[in-house]
């Protein structure tokens, strides 16, 4: 499959890398790329996942911690929590 991108658009405010990065390339929904402030949140996929996910994040910022530095490589989440600030 071939991709053509016809116009990159700048995401405000954008999405950072939070102590993980990509090797080759990720897929994750709209749904998530809007909603997402950093990297790790991309890979979340599983309904178990999102609805953690959903939680915490009304509680404040989280670290999404998974079982690879690259998260299209993970196959694991490690760790789902709220950062106490």
């Amino acid at each position: 499959m071939k991709l053509e991108v016809e116009e990159w658009k700048v995401r405000r405010p954008p999405i950072v890398p939070g102590g993980h990065g990509v090797q080759s390339m990720l897929l994750t929904s709209a749904y998530m790329f809007q909603r997402a402030k950093e990297v790790a949140e991309l890979r979340l996929e599983t309904e178990e996942q999102l609805r953690q996910w959903r939680e915490k994040r009304r509680l404040g910022r989280l670290n999404v911690k998974w079982d690879r530095y690259e998260v299209d490589q993970a196959s694991e989440l490690e760790r789902l929590d709220v950062v106490e600030e």
